[in-house]
Order: C-alpha cells, then sequence, then structure tokens
C-alpha cells in the first residue's frame, strides 16, 4: 500500500489531481484511515491511475472515463477513433487553409474558404 505522496511519485499524478479523481469518484483509495484520513492506494490504483492517463492521452475527457469506467465496449472506442479521424480532418483542413493566407498575404491574393 502506497501513500498519497508515494502513489503520486510512481503515477507522476500530481496529489491535487489525485484528490480531485478521488472526489469524483474516478480513483478509489484502497483504504483510508479512519483517524488520521490518510488515503491508501494498492498496486490495482497504479493501473487504474495508468489506464486514465492513458484515456486522456487519446482526447477522453473525465467525464467520458467516468461515463465508461466500467464498460469501456468496442462502440466506445469506435466512436472516439472516429472523432480523431474528423479531428484530422479539421486540421489538415486548417493546415492547407494557412498555407493559402500565407500565400495571399505575400501575393494579395484572395483566399476562398474550404468546404465553402
Amino acid at each position: 500500500m502506497y501513500r498519497i505522496g508515494e502513489f503520486s511519485k510512481i503515477t507522476g499524478l500530481p496529489i491535487t489531481t489525485i484528490r480531485y479523481y478521488n472526489d469524483e469518484g474516478l480513483l478509489i483509495p484502497e483504504e483510508v484511515d479512519t483517524f488520521s484520513n490518510y488515503r491508501y492506494y494498492s498496486d490495482k490504483n497504479i493501473k487504474e491511475a495508468e489506464m486514465i492517463n492513458l484515456l486522456k492521452s487519446v482526447d477522453f475527457s473525465l467525464d467520458e472515463i467516468k461515463e465508461n469506467w466500467n464498460n469501456f465496449t468496442e462502440e466506445v472506442y469506435k466512436e472516439k477513433r472516429k472523432q480523431l479521424i474528423n479531428q484530422l480532418y479539421e486540421t489538415k483542413e486548417k493546415i492547407i487553409l494557412l498555407d493559402q493566407i500565407r500565400g495571399a498575404s505575400n501575393e494579395k491574393v484572395k483566399v476562398k474558404k474550404i468546404g465553402a
């Protein structure tokens, strides 16, 4: 079992974030000392923290993580993949538009917005 400071070092999560996740019902300590209110985390909690970090790294919001925590189905992953592909497409469009703007500012040419 790890106290919150040790757990923070192991997971790389700030203590305030760990407490916030606990308050949100996401990362519940294995034990809480009734006298001192110290939180004790287990190896299972380390795996949970790692999973939260991974999910956040692929743009799952905390609300999405909480909503699906006990039931990450194939459909949930497919929907997130679809969202990421859409973001990629939108980013590519913005890059093209940025290049047009840059060229237009040099040549004083009118820019036609993509998709318009």
